[in-house]
């Protein structure tokens, strides 16, 4: 994991103004189309999405899952207004900022889905959620040269050193970019 940005420009009022019409984040159901082989597909779970913009991409996974209550958090209020207004009566939305707000309850999985790498402390954020689920998976561009809102810059080893890792799996999205998808498990 490097820092490629010295400043984070994600801030609350950017991302209000970047998702205040509820189209931003349309095209994101592609990397939600990833990770439906690391969730459950019969048992029946808990789940919550964290930064979840206007929930274009979740929508898709509760699509698929019946078995999972989904849940979306985002500290944008704009981003919720409009996923609630759009998916509300299927899936439960949420104002939540990560530096600031305490989580009340507990998830088998929480999913931070190319959301990461616009956050101060990746490896904070996820200790902090570890404490509230069985399982997080997390998905990062892999090995990116720089995006404007991007404060950090992800590889296969950019977890090593923490012991609730536990595995990755480098995903195609299209011909020319890659993510990484990471798995980490609450330590008993």
């Amino acid at each position: 994991m490097k820092r490629i940005l010295k400043k984070n420009i994600n801030t609350k009022v950017r991302w209000n103004k970047l998702l205040s019409t509820g189209e931003w984040g349309k095209e994101r159901g592609k990397f939600y189309s990833k990770i439906k082989n690391f969730l459950p597909k019969k048992k029946k779970i808990k789940a919550l999405e964290i930064g979840c913009a206007t929930g274009h991409g979740l929508i898709e996974l509760a699509k698929t899952f019946s078995n999972i209550k989904f849940e979306g958090c985002d500290f944008s209020e704009n981003g919720i207004k409009h996923a609630k207004k759009k998916y509300g009566k299927k899936i439960n939305f949420f104002v939540h900022d990560v530096y600031k707000d305490k989580l009340n309850k507990n998830y088998d999985y929480i999913l931070i889905i190319e959301t990461l790498e616009h956050l101060n402390n990746p490896k904070k954020v996820i200790k902090k959620y570890l404490k509230h689920c069985n399982k997080l998976i997390v998905t990062v561009p892999y090995k990116e040269k720089g995006w404007k809102e991007h404060v950090y810059s992800f590889n296969e080893k950019s977890f090593n050193d923490m012991e609730e890792f536990k595995r990755y799996k480098i995903i195609k999205t299209n011909k020319d970019k890659k993510i990484l998808l990471f798995i980490f498990e609450k330590q008993s």
